[in-house]
């Protein structure tokens, strides 16, 4: 029992890391897409653009603050937006990042978003183990 409990601790421990991290790379991403006009481009309103962003970030911020509570929804909401945020990255960027040389500032760009979609990735798989290990405790309990 002693034991599970500190597999989950430890893995909830690697989603906070993993979650800091993705605000790290996601930060500097969007403030050089805003910079260089990416949304206009892309004909999507820049407070559109915004308002998701911003979204993200504070469900990102909740779902912290629910780890912290050790309520199981701050890992729901991690493993969802460890999918959404590679998906958007790649879906919007590496089209161009494999057709054009250089990338926008070139290798910071690039490492900005292929952080993202590593980072949200495991982001998303480690959330999905700590679920599945409060999941398997509670079913030992009952």
């Amino acid at each position: 029992m002693f034991k599970d409990k500190m597999n989950a601790s430890n893995w909830s421990k690697g989603v906070v890391i993993l979650s800091m991290l993705l605000y790290f790379f996601t930060i500097p991403h969007i403030l050089e897409d805003f910079a260089t006009g990416e949304p206009a481009k892309a004909g999507v309103p820049a407070p559109a653009i915004a308002l998701v962003v911003s979204t993200m970030f504070a469900l990102q911020a909740v779902g912290l603050f629910w780890i912290g509570r050790q309520r199981r929804q701050g890992y729901v909401i991690h493993a969802i937006l460890g999918i959404f945020w590679p998906l958007a990255a790649g879906a919007a960027q590496l089209p161009t990042i494999l057709s054009q040389s250089p990338y926008r500032s070139g290798f910071i760009s690039v490492f900005y978003v292929l952080g993202i979609i590593v980072i949200g990735i495991l982001l998303c798989l480690v959330s999905v183990l700590v679920l599945r290990e409060v999941k398997s405790e509670r079913e030992t309990k009952a």
